[in-house]
């Protein structure tokens, strides 16, 4: 009996070990990421302090800010959605497309605030998917944003690993949180959430976990038949979120 608990104790603290040393590889999946995407013409790219942002201009006073997910060129968004009649402004996370540097939490979050104060306009909108949508919560209490919209979010990294992981402590050595709850407790703004029916992501109960921490939850939508990893391709995920963005443009002072 001794040498299987023995074995059981091994094995658990090599697999938390391992969960410590490759979290950067399990969290931000930049292999998966394509480095390059065929472009519109109407897309610009450029490059800011060695990050490669993505720009659809209108001259609006309005800006749009999306911010990917952990395995996407982030790019890619702006093909969907450069006929709304508002600027556009998106950017591969360090170490993913042709951005340089490593991806990390600080170094997502400097960067991703960085490109706002650049580019911001008098009125902001937020757009985050998935590991996206903790940037977007970021962001959140920055000035001059009327509101944000959430695809596929969870309530923290840390909340999703424990799910996937109950039996090891995984908080006491995250070095990549991503307390989405705790800074949508702090936003005043309006927030859309739009989920994917088969998510095995983030689950339904992430989001649920997530909800109470909202202070202005706006409107949640589901979208039938949808994978986390395929959601943007749905048509009626593209209407909800033109139907958000309308709705917090028309309302913004």
């Amino acid at each position: 009996m001794k040498p299987i608990l023995v074995s059981i104790a091994v094995f658990y603290i090599l697999f938390c070990l391992y969960l410590y040393i490759f979290q950067d590889k399990i969290i931000f999946r930049t292999d998966l990421a394509p480095r390059e995407i065929p472009l519109d013409k109407e897309i610009k790219v450029t490059f800011l302090d060695g990050l490669e942002v993505g720009r659809v201009e209108k001259n609006s006073p309005i800006t749009i800010f999306y911010f990917g997910g952990n395995a996407n060129n982030a790019l890619e968004f702006l093909h969907h959605f450069k006929h709304l009649p508002y600027n556009l402004v998106t950017f591969n996370y360090p170490g993913y497309g042709n951005s340089q540097g490593k991806p990390s939490q600080k170094a997502i979050f400097l960067a991703a605030k960085k490109v706002y104060k650049h580019y911001k306009s008098s009125k902001n909108i937020l757009i985050g998917r998935s590991l996206g949508t903790g940037v977007a919560s970021y962001l959140s209490i920055q000035k001059d944003v009327i509101g944000t919209i959430l695809i596929t979010p969870f309530h923290s990294i840390t909340h999703l690993a424990q799910l996937q992981y109950p039996w090891c402590p995984i908080h006491l050595f995250l070095r990549h949180p991503f307390p989405n709850y705790k800074y949508l407790s702090q936003a005043r703004v309006p927030v859309y959430v739009i989920l994917a029916q088969h998510d095995d992501t983030t689950p339904p109960v992430t989001f649920a976990k997530l909800k109470p921490y909202i202070k202005k939850l706006v409107k949640v939508v589901t979208i039938e038949g949808a994978q986390h990893g395929d959601i943007l391709q749905f048509e009626q995920t593209k209407k909800a979120i033109e139907e958000f963005v309308t709705e917090l443009a028309r309302e913004s002072p």
